[in-house]
């Protein structure tokens, strides 16, 4: 450091100090929250069926959220029926919400066996897990879970 003015040399000290302390913010990640907004008929085949489910994901983070990829299981009255992931990145602001829209390809087979008994409640509890990945943390998935209930009216899923 010899030749370098010494407040230029202060500037650089602070700056290399400051360093590890923009790192902790990321370190203290608050996993993004999940919420379903709506759920709708998408496509209707023999063996496989597909759902188009509205997801409104939220940033409780003082820092912008690129997502890379979000991968979601859905659930109705404890069994899997089926899942899918967001077809592009999805990049949530500090302290917002984004919403967005995927389709959930779903195991006819393993939904008929029950379609019975859920028709005849009119009601379905239902739980959406939610892996998203973030960009810069690698292959890591931040796992979160929301639950609630569906109602049946006049043919349609609603959430509740």
């Amino acid at each position: 450091m010899v030749g370098v003015p010494i407040m230029r040399r202060r500037a650089l000290l602070l700056f290399v100090l400051a360093l590890p302390l923009g790192g902790c913010a990321l370190l203290d990640l608050q996993r993004p929250r999940v919420e379903l907004v709506d759920i709708g008929l998408e496509n209707v085949g023999l063996l496989e069926s597909s759902l188009a489910i509205t997801l409104r994901v939220e940033n409780p983070n003082a820092f912008r959220l690129p997502i890379d990829r979000g991968v979601y299981t859905i659930f109705l009255a404890g069994d899997r029926i089926g899942s899918g992931s967001t077809r592009t990145p999805l990049d949530v602001p500090a302290h917002a919400t984004r919403t967005e829209q995927i389709v959930v390809q779903l195991d006819n087979l393993r939904l008929l066996s029950r379609l019975r008994d859920l028709m005849a409640e009119q009601r379905v509890d239902y739980r959406l897990e939610a892996d998203h990945y973030i960009g810069g943390f690698g292959s890591r998935a931040f796992h979160s879970v929301a639950q609630g209930a569906l109602q049946l009216h006049d043919g349609a899923l609603r959430s509740r």
